[in-house]
């Protein structure tokens, strides 16, 4: 056994040198994951699926270092903007598509958000996240038009989409999905996540939520659940943000999952009378009315 005071000591210290070893496989394991992307796309002849889940931002830094450190081999970027239902007939219609080897495809989430359905705030599966009855068309042209593509694009396809997305594509489009050469992950650093947590916290308006589409609603909620998912942030950053997104439920009238969103931050911070108070008004649109009253006592 070992007294209190020298199990202080030795824990701190041992701690310390736990969370550098940590960072320092989390570094590695991040290069080690780029190296097998760099040599996917340096092997890649012809047809190829490559799929990156990753941050926009983490997204950009990747598409101009892959392009620096890969060379003889030509590089185009797609930029889906908008929603697009006919993917095949979009490359048709690009210029130099014939010339291309290795196509970055990104934005894919645009076209597919309106068809997510979360059905719980919590963390999400590809069995019970999303609606069973609505495919958006493009994963359904993709799923049946894989063998076309294949024979009229001789190019490499590195598809980079968030987490949500990825196992969206996962649940959604099996067929297309299952002819992937390769399937990568890059955790964006803690700073970059805190970053873009405070930036949702600081533009969180109700009012301005009511204001956005259904598909922007969605799209906010799912990056919170991908913000909490990468591990980065205090449980007091996580509580704000699950606030933040049961505020974007109630304004897409999803009272049910609002209040769930409103316990996640409760289970953290009990006292936070904002989040009990909000967790009262969904209550009481969903007429559970002595949940209600309690939540306001």
């Amino acid at each position: 056994s070992v007294s209190g005071g020298e199990w202080g000591s030795m824990t701190q210290e041992n701690l310390t040198k736990w969370n550098d070893d940590w960072n320092e496989d989390i570094e590695a394991s991040a290069d080690q994951e780029y190296e097998a992307l760099l040599r996917a796309i340096r092997w890649a002849k012809g047809f190829g699926l490559l799929f990156v889940q990753c941050s926009p931002a983490e997204g950009e830094r990747l598409m101009q270092r892959i392009q620096q450190d890969v060379g003889g081999k030509r590089f185009d970027r797609l930029a889906l903007d908008e929603t697009v239902t006919d993917f095949y007939r979009l490359l048709q219609s690009q210029s130099g598509i014939d010339a291309t080897e290795v196509l970055f495809v990104t934005g894919l989430d645009k076209s597919l958000v309106e068809y997510m359905e979360p059905r719980e705030n919590r963390a999400y599966t590809a069995r019970d996240f999303y609606a069973e009855d609505k495919i958006p068309k493009l994963l359904g042209q993709l799923n049946l038009q894989r063998e076309k593509l294949k024979e009229t694009f001789s190019l490499c396809f590195i598809f980079l989409v968030p987490r949500y997305t990825m196992t969206y594509l996962v649940r959604k489009a099996p067929d297309f999905f299952d002819w992937r050469a390769g399937m990568w992950e890059f955790v964006s650093p803690q700073e970059e996540v805190q970053q873009k947590s405070q930036q949702i916290l600081q533009e969180g308006n109700y009012e301005q939520y009511l204001s956005w589409s259904s598909g922007q609603r969605r799209a906010r909620i799912f990056e919170i659940d991908d913000l909490v998912s990468d591990g980065h942030l205090s449980d007091g950053e996580i509580a704000r943000l699950r606030f933040e997104q049961g505020n974007i439920y109630v304004a897409d009238r999803r009272y049910e999952e609002a209040v769930a969103a409103y316990d996640q931050a409760l289970a953290i911070k009990p006292d936070d009378h904002e989040a009990l108070n909000n967790k009262g008004i969904a209550l009481d649109e969903l007429g559970r009315y002595e949940e209600a009253v309690a939540a306001y006592d």
